[in-house]
């Protein structure tokens, strides 16, 4: 007999500067969130509010009547697309009687599902216990202290929480030793690579299509239609051609890395430092996004601000329009109008691919011209990507 699925009640908060069309977007992508880690959604609810309350965030009121919901639904748990406080969480639990899951853990426990390499393992092991460290604080309700003598680590005296931040101190510590030396062997790895061959970082948007467009030019990759399926950094080898004067076969290397997120968490970022030390060595980016999605604008903006972020302003990039496929007529002319330099492409059907060859041959011979950069490259997100 097989287990049933978590079933979660979605929770979203709204401020009277908040249009309510944005957070309805925000509520339907915590959703998919939610189903990425193979549990469902069985309802949810916008909590207006203009004030938040520090004890539980929304109004205790709000979370009787969300609450009531919930059971109704068969839900057992509420997941908030908002960063609360370990104590908000647990006010909010005690007060409702349902657990609590804020949108920053439940990233982590996607990347904690996906993670296959040691070097994932162990990157997602170091941003969950970073996270959990400051949320330490009230999670024992026994706090009687330890019975010191000889022989006992912490002292006489010691809490639970004390032994328990000491314990998540050193194996920070450790994961952190661990994490550079792989770090090491990453750099390593790529001053091993055929010297000569330009490095391009395919980045964008979580389930953009990376991986489809990474098969495309390469012949390997194996996409899934699901969040953050990539946490580990794929290098293939692309041929793109021959050069248009000598006739030499031209290669690039082509690396799938992990994709961003609104408000993706810091933890993670810093985490995965290693791993997005693929972006910032590259010597170009392929920026691909979902063309079709209806929020492919304020995607681009996310993309554009954790590139910065990342210190990657500077790089020679294409904006890649994937899945063109899906789109009509006039929504072809509507993204041409505003992306004038950007590739339609359809990593399925191989549309548009000649053009992405003819870009990366174009920067073969030398660094590309300087650019003027598009307005999702110069704007800000409207929240911030690394929290």
């Amino acid at each position: 007999m097989t287990e049933r699925p978590l079933r979660c009640f979605l929770l979203a908060h709204q401020s009277p500067q908040d249009p309510e069309e944005i957070v309805v977007d925000h509520l339907a992508e915590l959703g998919e969130l939610v189903r990425a880690c193979g549990w469902e959604v069985s309802g949810s609810q916008i909590l207006r509010r203009p004030r938040l309350d520090p004890r539980t965030f929304f109004g205790k009121g709000q979370l009787a009547d969300a609450a009531d919901q919930a059971r109704r639904l068969g839900a057992t748990q509420f997941v908030c697309d908002d960063e609360l406080s370990g104590s908000q969480v647990r006010n909010i639990e005690k007060a409702t009687g349902l657990s609590c899951l804020e949108r920053t853990g439940l990233i982590l426990t996607i990347f904690e599902l996906r993670a296959k390499s040691r070097e994932a393992r162990a990157q997602v092991e170091l941003a969950r216990f970073e996270y959990e460290l400051p949320r330490l604080k009230g999670a024992w309700t026994h706090l009687e202290r330890q019975v010191g003598g000889v022989g006992v680590r912490g002292g006489p005296g010691e809490t639970q929480i004390e032994v328990d931040r000491r314990m998540t101190r050193q194996r920070i510590g450790q994961l952190k030793k661990e994490l550079t030396h792989l770090e090491r062997v990453r750099e390593t790895q790529r001053q091993g690579r055929a010297p000569g061959i330009p490095r391009i970082a395919l980045v964008g948007y979580t389930n953009a299509g990376k991986t489809s467009l990474l098969k495309a030019l390469t012949g390997e990759g194996e996409p899934q239609d699901m969040l953050f399926a990539t946490l580990d950094t794929t290098t293939r080898k692309a041929w793109l051609g021959h050069d248009p004067e000598t006739q030499e076969p031209r290669h690039v290397l082509v690396s799938d890395t992990v994709g961003f997120i609104r408000k993706l968490p810091h933890q993670l970022v810093a985490a995965f430092r290693s791993t997005l030390g693929e972006v910032r060595t590259a010597d170009a980016l392929l920026v691909v996004a979902d063309a079709a999605h209806p929020d492919v604008e304020d995607h681009l903006k996310v993309v554009g601000t954790t590139l910065r972020e990342l210190g990657c302003a500077e790089q020679p990039r294409l904006l890649v329009l994937n899945q063109a496929d899906r789109l009509t007529p006039p929504q072809r002319l509507e993204l041409k109008r505003r992306h004038p330099a950007a590739a339609l492409t359809c990593a399925l059907t191989k549309e548009g691919l000649d053009d992405v060859r003819g870009w990366l041959l174009d920067l073969i011979p030398g660094p590309a011209q300087p650019r003027e950069l598009e307005d999702w490259e110069r704007e800000e997100a409207s929240a911030a990507p690394l929290g």
